[in-house]
């Protein structure tokens, strides 16, 4: 299996059960990951992992060659060919706070909201060394930038605080920026693979944990789960060469992107973080079976732990095996806060634009498509798997699902004018029967906003469809480019029907309102 370039830092990466010796706040709740295994160990973990990973700066070739600079000559670009195993230079640069001096491809700010829409800036507070450039090439190294091969300064993992009234709140925020690179030998400068942002509450204590997210000097930082209702927003400023589809672990997201200078663009992204379930199984090696083998082969581990990739290929096979194990009840849950580029290809040209960001898609799903939703009789259809119950076995778990896109892009689909456009999100089990679920649709700022919350999991396909009063679309203008889309807000209101089952009564409030399985419409 193909797989990306990935660091094994100093620092622990985010996995480990652990217990803190000091009981939390009532509203702090410490996160928990599946327990960190010695490499000694006979087991493996199975799990769901994280979408963000988390490490350090680094540069050359990994994983024995790692450069403290362009200039250093253990990097040979005279002779770096791509794809080459011994010879490709790669960096995964961190991205420091914005500076005076230094104000392309880093972090502008971090704000917090606790209401929706006030929100007040963190005050950063200091980066997280971490790690030595040393010849065992075993840790991070950070390094200087270099414009002239389109190289940026590979920085360190930063620290944000709240301070209210003086006070410095107990939770931190520790926020990941990063560009995953590549040396173009034919070009001659480094091209971005991907770019990851990520935020995660901490608190930081005064001595060292394996499980813990960094630790340096006898400290380390403990991961949180996000606070209820919290809304976090990054501003920061990205390489225009950064283009097509983003995927997201937030909801309610917001995006909005401006012009900044030649090389970068403004971003500014906010949502509340999600809840995504998820489970831990420890397996013995020489016991697991043919399947249990190939999913490990296939992800891979950290720790111990096979972390699967949410958005691979073979998630939707992996879960539906889990299922089975587990009886569709996942164990714990975690909290995320993160945005990624994608390398997704949309079939559609509408929505294949090379040169633009053309979509956001956010899901708490614990599995969901690899590739942008698709345009298929009408419909942008878009899958998504997890599994039906909440750790007691008894409560489902409810999912929730963000599209945001180009207005221009949607009704380039659709052949629509600029008159204003309205959308339907439905949500359908494999076996066809719809779920009752709340939808948002909004259109503002050139952005066209889809939402949906409260469906129950298995295998669920999200079906949205665009629409435009006949009137309107009769005659469809050219497609406008987002600087001379007008914003159009959407209207839809809600209607309540009563559904009924034997005895049972259920009153379903919605835009379309339609009743559960098994249930019937009260005449």
């Amino acid at each position: 299996m193909k797989k990306s370039w990935k660091l094994v830092p100093v620092v622990a990466l985010a996995f480990g059960l652990a217990f803190s010796t000091v009981a939390p706040a009532a509203e702090d709740k410490e996160s928990v990951f599946p327990a960190s295994l010695q490499g000694t160990d006979p087991q493996r973990v199975f799990s769901i992992g994280d979408d963000t990973r988390l490490g350090f700066s680094q540069l050359g070739i990994w994983p024995n060659k790692l450069c403290k600079s362009t200039k250093d000559p253990v990097c040979d670009f005279e002779n770096a060919i791509w794809g080459a195993k011994e010879t490709t230079i790669q960096a995964s640069a961190l991205l420091n706070v914005c500076t005076t001096s230094e104000n392309e491809d880093c972090i502008e700010s971090i704000e917090i909201s606790r209401d929706g829409s006030t929100f007040s800036k963190l005050n950063f507070d200091r980066y997280v060394v971490g790690g030595t450039c040393d010849s065992s090439a075993s840790a991070g190294c950070a390094f200087p930038p270099d414009p002239a091969m389109q190289l940026p300064r590979g920085g360190n993992l930063s620290i944000w605080s709240e301070i209210v009234d003086g006070q410095v709140k107990p939770i931190q925020y520790l926020v990941t920026y990063e560009y995953q690179m590549n040396y173009d030998d034919k070009n001659k400068y480094f091209v971005i693979n991907n770019v990851g942002l990520a935020i995660r509450p901490m608190k930081e204590i005064a001595n060292t944990r394996w499980d813990s997210l960094w630790f340096e000097n006898g400290k380390s930082g403990i991961q949180y789960d996000f606070q209820p209702d919290v809304t976090m927003r990054a501003t920061v400023h990205l390489s225009n060469k950064t283009a097509g589809w983003f995927r997201a672990r937030m909801q309610d997201v917001n995006i909005e992107i401006t012009p900044f200078s030649s090389r970068n663009t403004k971003l500014v992204v906010s949502g509340k973080a999600v809840t995504v379930p998820n489970f831990a199984v420890k397996r013995v090696v020489s016991a697991m079976n043919i399947k249990e083998s190939a999913f490990a082969s296939s992800f891979g581990y950290n720790k111990g732990v096979v972390g699967a990739e949410s958005g691979s290929s073979e998630i939707f096979d992996y879960l539906s095996y889990w299922r089975t194990v587990l009886k569709d009840t996942s164990e714990f849950t975690n909290t995320y806060w993160s945005l990624n580029s994608t390398r997704w290809v949309a079939r559609d040209k509408c929505l294949n634009d090379p040169t633009r960001v053309v979509g956001v898609v956010s899901t708490n799903s614990m599995g969901y498509d690899s590739n942008a939703p698709a345009f298929q009789n009408g419909f942008l259809n878009y899958k998504v798997s997890g599994f039906h119950y909440a750790p007691d076995g008894v409560t489902e778990n409810l999912g929730t699902y963000d599209l945001v896109l180009r207005s221009d892009a949607a009704r380039c689909l659709y052949g629509f004018s600029n008159a204003p456009i309205s959308a339907t999100v439905e949500i359908a089990g494999a076996d066809g029967k719809q779920n009752v679920a709340t939808t948002v649709v909004s259109e503002k700022d050139g952005w066209l906003k889809m939402k949906a919350a409260g469906f129950t999991f298995s295998e669920k396909q999200i079906k949205v469809k665009i629409t435009q009063e006949p009137s309107a679309a009769a005659s469809p203008e050219p497609t406008a480019t987002p600087a001379t889309v007008a914003p159009v807000a959407v209207s839809r209101k809600k209607s309540t029907i009563t559904c009924v089952k034997g005895k049972a009564t259920k009153k379903v409030n919605a835009v379309m309102p339609k009743c559960p399985a098994g249930f019937k419409k009260k005449a």
